[in-house]
């Protein structure tokens, strides 16, 4: 038989405990899922989640701006009445234009050591323009004037040239303007033809020009496939022409293509030959029995040609100049006894002061 208990007076029910007071635990941030691709949109209920995700999307500089934008708002304050502007009586033109003189003065002032650097600089550009201009203008008047038309040209030095081929080499006219050709350039034009070994082209106003020619000056003839004219500095300078002087030593006993292929070889004949000359010349036998062959023959040596009736003369291959004073006391010797060799052998290598004479 079940009895309920009668509640006792004495027994009462045990009071509430007061909670002790703890720090809430800080909730952690669930880590982010990374977003799959394609993945579909949840869908936002409400305005305040959707406004909160639309923020969230948008770039960083959008959001700040629209939070600074809110704070603004919030915190804008009523603006300030502006202070009345203070007005005065109007200033005369006068009194502006002396103002603004003085503030342009004060400027200048300032600034002058700039303002007069600009000034000099717009000075000297201003200076060259007209110097140019000047320059231009004279030059065009100067080659279109006919006060500078060549009147007169005056020719010095030429002997075998005549003074029309000097012109014609110069390419110089008369009646051209004076400053179509430079000096410098008629002088090369000058120098390109074969007689001219120097020139000098002057200039004198209005229209007249100076040149003075140095001519080469040919001492023999080599004989090669044709005959070229030779200087005395032993340079082969032309070939003979028409009025080219005929009356030099030839010579003869050269190889041609020896002679234009081998420049040693070339040297030695045409150089040797000079100094022959020279020799022949100082041994005081030029003027009385002149030299009209000079012949290179590989075993013997030199020999000569000389006099109107081409007395053969035997010199060898060393002591040309002893043996061309020996060869003068001969002759010498034999024109005391009226008598003429028809030719002297100096050759002659065991006894170099042996000489052969063969009398007529």
């Amino acid at each position: 038989m079940n009895r309920r208990r009668a509640p006792s007076a004495a027994r009462k029910k045990p009071g509430r405990k007061k909670p002790i007071a703890t720090k809430p635990a800080k909730k952690k941030d669930a880590p982010k899922r990374l977003a799959r691709k394609n993945a579909p949109a949840k869908k936002v209920q409400g305005q305040k989640a959707a406004r909160r995700i639309a923020l969230k999307r948008m770039p960083a500089k959008k959001v700040a701006r629209k939070k600074e934008s809110v704070s603004r708002a919030q915190n804008r304050r009523r603006p300030k009445p502006k202070a009345p502007r203070k007005s005065g009586p109007k200033k005369s033109f006068r009194e502006r234009f002396a103002a603004a003189r003085q503030s342009i003065g004060g400027w200048a002032v300032r600034y002058r050591l700039g303002l007069r650097r600009v000034g000099q600089g717009l000075l000297l550009v201003g200076a060259s323009a007209a110097v140019v201009w000047v320059g231009a203008e004279t030059a065009r008047y100067a080659r279109s004037s006919d006060a500078f038309a060549i009147s007169e040209i005056d020719i010095e030095g030429n002997a075998q040239l005549k003074d029309i081929d000097v012109r014609r080499a110069a390419r110089l006219q008369i009646g051209s303007n004076v400053f179509e050709v430079s000096a410098e350039e008629a002088r090369n034009h000058l120098l390109q033809h074969p007689w001219v070994e120097d020139a000098k082209v002057v200039r004198r106003l209005p229209g007249r020009i100076r040149i003075q020619v140095t001519e080469r000056k040919p001492v023999a003839l080599v004989a090669l496939d044709q005959l070229y004219l030779v200087s005395d500095e032993g340079a082969v300078f032309k070939r003979l022409g028409v009025d080219d002087p005929v009356d030099l030593p030839v010579i003869t006993g050269i190889a041609s293509e020896r002679f234009y292929d081998d420049l040693d070889y070339r040297t030695e004949v045409l150089l040797g030959s000079m100094a022959l000359l020279q020799d022949y010349e100082g041994a005081g036998l030029a003027e009385r029995e002149p030299v009209s062959e000079i012949h290179f023959d590989g075993a013997n040596g030199i020999e000569l040609f000389i006099g109107d009736d081409g007395m053969n003369v035997r010199l060898g291959n060393a002591q040309h100049r002893q043996k061309l004073r020996r060869l003068r006391g001969v002759l010498e010797r034999l024109e005391r006894e009226k008598t003429r060799p028809s030719y002297v052998y100096l050759d002659n290598v065991r006894s170099p002061e042996r000489v052969t004479v063969r009398l007529p």
